[in-house]
């Protein structure tokens, strides 16, 4: 017999979004719109694309990727926008076969400013691993992520920082993290188990370009707690001052 695969018990037919639902073999980008694509729309493609090849999605043209996100947003009134982009896997159920095609799936909503302009910081208690290149995509097997946002929501914090199987500071569920220490900019290393941020490449540019001293190495938690002042990063919020961290 063939599959037969229900939703609440009628059955289901979109199988376009089937292998990215039952598996998270997926990727996805996330910005703000703000009227216009913003000036990284490349960047962002470029990494979708580099996600999608190591999880072999087939990828998408820059131009398809740009039209559908056009098309979505076109008619809508509201020009401040949340984006985010899914590139699905599609092809046969059975996990380990590769996926036969992709689509392009886009989500757009009214984007909200954070409430507060600083944050609190805590570290999640479960590490992660250097080597895992999972790290260093934006995939949709997003479940660690979402149990370190909700376990620092409860600590009454905004985002928990990871660390990895050797201690060292990697990064947030949802950004990059960056310290200052007598004129000295910091932040983890790519090597620790860090996604490359586009807002983080644009912070170190931006350091190169003022003359700003700054070191990507491998760090501890004491160097934190001895900064002169902690932000972290996303292509959603830009640079978000924290406020402190509950350890």
């Amino acid at each position: 017999m063939e599959e037969v695969i229900t939703l609440n018990g009628k059955r289901f037919l979109n199988k376009k979004v089937l292998r990215t639902l039952m598996y998270g073999e997926g990727v996805f980008e996330t910005f703000r719109y703000k009227g216009r694509l913003p000036k990284t729309i490349d960047k962002h493609y470029q990494r979708l694309v580099e996600g999608a090849k190591l999880l072999s999605i087939p990828a998408i043209t820059k131009e398809d990727y740009i039209y559908y996100i056009e098309e979505t947003v076109k008619n809508l009134e509201e020009k401040d926008l949340y984006i985010k982009t899914i590139l699905t896997s599609q092809g046969n159920s059975y996990f380990p076969l590769l996926p036969e095609a992709s689509n392009l799936l886009v989500i757009a909503k009214p984007f909200k400013p954070l409430e507060k302009k600083e944050v609190k910081l805590t570290v999640y208690p479960y590490k992660v691993h250097s080597s895992d290149p999972l790290l260093r995509i934006k995939s949709t097997s997003y479940a660690r992520n979402i149990l370190a946002k909700r376990y620092a929501l409860e600590k009454g914090a905004f985002d928990s920082i990871f660390l990895n199987e050797n201690d060292e500071i990697t990064e947030t569920s949802s950004a990059n993290i960056f310290w200052i220490k007598d004129k000295h900019l910091y932040t983890p290393s790519l090597e620790c188990g860090v996604l490359k941020g586009i807002t983080r490449q644009i912070v170190l540019e931006q350091a190169v370009r003022k003359g700003l001293w700054f070191t990507e190495g491998r760090f501890k938690l004491e160097d934190l707690k001895s900064a002169d002042f902690i932000f972290i990063t996303n292509s959603l919020h830009g640079i978000i001052r924290v406020k402190s961290i509950i350890y």
